[in-house]
C-alpha cells in the first residue's frame, strides 16, 4: 500500500472517529468505526492502533480533552464486569450495578432495557473480535492462524478472571444464557468455520473441522489459563505463544 493511500485511509478513519464521538461520546466499537470508515478493523489497528490510541490522537490534534472519559454506558459495563467477576453473571442486580457505576438505576434500564439486554451488551463488549472476514485475512494460512490464536490469547490473558469464572459456572451459562452464545462457544464456532474454509480450499487436509477447532482452542486455553493458574507458570506472551501453537498445530513435532 502506498503512503498516499495510507494517509487517505488514516484521514477517513479519524473523520469517522470524530463523527462517532459526536454521536456516541466514546462508546463506539471498533466494528462501528471500521464500517463507518469503510476499511477493515485489521487495517485500523495496523495503521492507527486501538481505540485508546485513536482517541488520544483526536484529543492531541483537536483539543478534545474529555474524549477518554467513559460515558454512562461504558461505566455501567465496567461496573458490571467487576460484579460479574466477583459474584457470577446472574447474582448482581441492576440496582447493585447502578450503584457500582455511580448512576441511577433508571439510567441502566434506559441504556440496556433489562438484565438480558445488559448481559447481551456485556458479552458483545467482552469477547475477542476475531479476524474471520476475507478483508481481515492475509490469505496465508500460517500468518492468519497465528493472528487468530494471538488475538484469542490476548483476550484471555486480559480477562483471565472472567474466563475462569465462566468456566466454573458453565451450567449457569447453559440454563440462563444459551441464546446469548457465551464467548467460549462463539469463539469455537468461528475457529471451526475458519478451519473448514481452509479444508475446503485445500490448505488443510479434510477432516472434522470442529474436532480440529477443539484441539486448537484446547492448546490456547492450556497456555493462557491452565498453566498460569494451576501450574503457576508465567503468563505467556500472546504473540510468541501463538507462533508456537500455530507451528505445532500445522507441523507437529515429528521429524520429516
Amino acid at each position: 500500500m502506498s503512503s498516499q493511500n495510507e494517509l487517505a485511509i488514516e484521514k477517513e478513519v479519524l473523520q469517522a472517529a470524530r463523527e462517532l464521538v459526536k454521536e456516541t461520546a466514546v462508546s463506539f466499537t471498533m466494528d462501528q468505526l471500521a464500517a463507518k470508515a469503510g476499511v477493515s478493523r485489521a487495517t485500523i489497528y495496523r495503521q492507527l492502533g486501538g481505540k485508546k490510541a485513536i482517541l488520544k490522537r483526536l484529543a492531541d490534534e483537536h483539543g478534545l480533552d474529555d474524549l477518554d472519559q467513559p460515558d454512562a454506558a461504558s461505566r455501567i459495563l465496567r461496573a458490571a464486569r467487576t460484579l460479574f467477576a466477583e459474584q457470577g453473571l446472574m447474582s448482581p442486580t441492576m440496582e447493585q450495578i447502578a450503584e457500582a457505576a455511580n448512576v441511577g438505576v433508571a439510567t441502566v434500564y434506559r441504556h440496556f432495557g433489562d438484565k438480558t439486554g445488559l448481559l447481551r451488551a456485556f458479552l458483545h463488549a467482552f469477547h475477542p473480535q476475531l479476524p474471520i472476514t476475507d478483508n481481515e485475512l492475509s490469505g496465508d494460512l500460517r500468518t492468519d492462524l497465528t493472528q487468530l490464536v494471538a488475538m484469542m490469547m490476548q483476550f484471555i490473558v486480559e480477562h483471565q478472571d472472567m474466563m475462569l469464572h465462566s468456566f466454573s459456572n458453565a451450567q449457569e451459562w447453559r440454563e440462563h444464557l444459551m441464546e446469548l452464545r457465551p464467548f467460549q462457544e462463539r469463539s469455537l464456532s468461528r475457529v471451526t468455520n475458519f478451519l473448514q474454509e481452509q479444508m475446503d480450499a485445500g490448505q488443510l487436509r479434510p477432516g472434522n473441522a470442529q474436532q480440529a477447532a477443539a484441539a486448537l482452542v484446547g492448546m490456547i486455553l492450556a497456555y493462557s489459563i491452565i498453566l498460569p493458574t494451576y501450574y503457576k507458570l508465567p503468563t505467556p506472551n500472546p504473540q510468541a505463544t501463538a507462533e508456537f501453537i500455530a507451528s505445532l498445530f500445522l507441523d507437529g513435532l515429528k521429524q520429516p
